[in-house]
């Protein structure tokens, strides 16, 4: 996330929709980017990293931490759709315009499929 923010500031062609001047806005996007890291990626990592990643590697096996990640998973899957999603526009954080959590999160979501 800090390069995205840093390439927001740095350039100034970069388009404001992205990673707004105006602080509240990026303390919304600040927020949600924060909340990806202690949830849906958490979820997504150790889901991946039990299921799919150590049996690839010859890795132990962890039924139980592949279970919790899954229900980590499930429950910031829900989050996204009951609250972040539910402003008056189709982005994260309300608007008709993506910001870097929008491009952030989908790409989490993406790599699942």
């Amino acid at each position: 996330h800090a390069i995205m923010k840093y390439l927001s500031n740095a350039y100034p062609r970069v388009l404001d929709h992205w990673y707004p001047a105006d602080l509240s806005q990026r303390a919304i996007i600040d927020s949600i980017l924060d909340w990806h890291h202690s949830n849906l990626r958490r979820g997504s990592a150790g889901l991946v990293l039990n299921r799919v990643l150590a049996p690839a590697l010859g890795l132990p096996l962890n039924p139980q931490a592949a279970s919790e990640a899954e229900k980590l998973l499930k429950s910031s899957l829900s989050n996204l759709e009951t609250v972040w999603l539910l402003g008056n526009g189709i982005f994260l954080t309300g608007s008709n315009q993506p910001s870097i959590a929008d491009l952030s999160l989908a790409c989490e979501v993406m790599q699942l499929e």
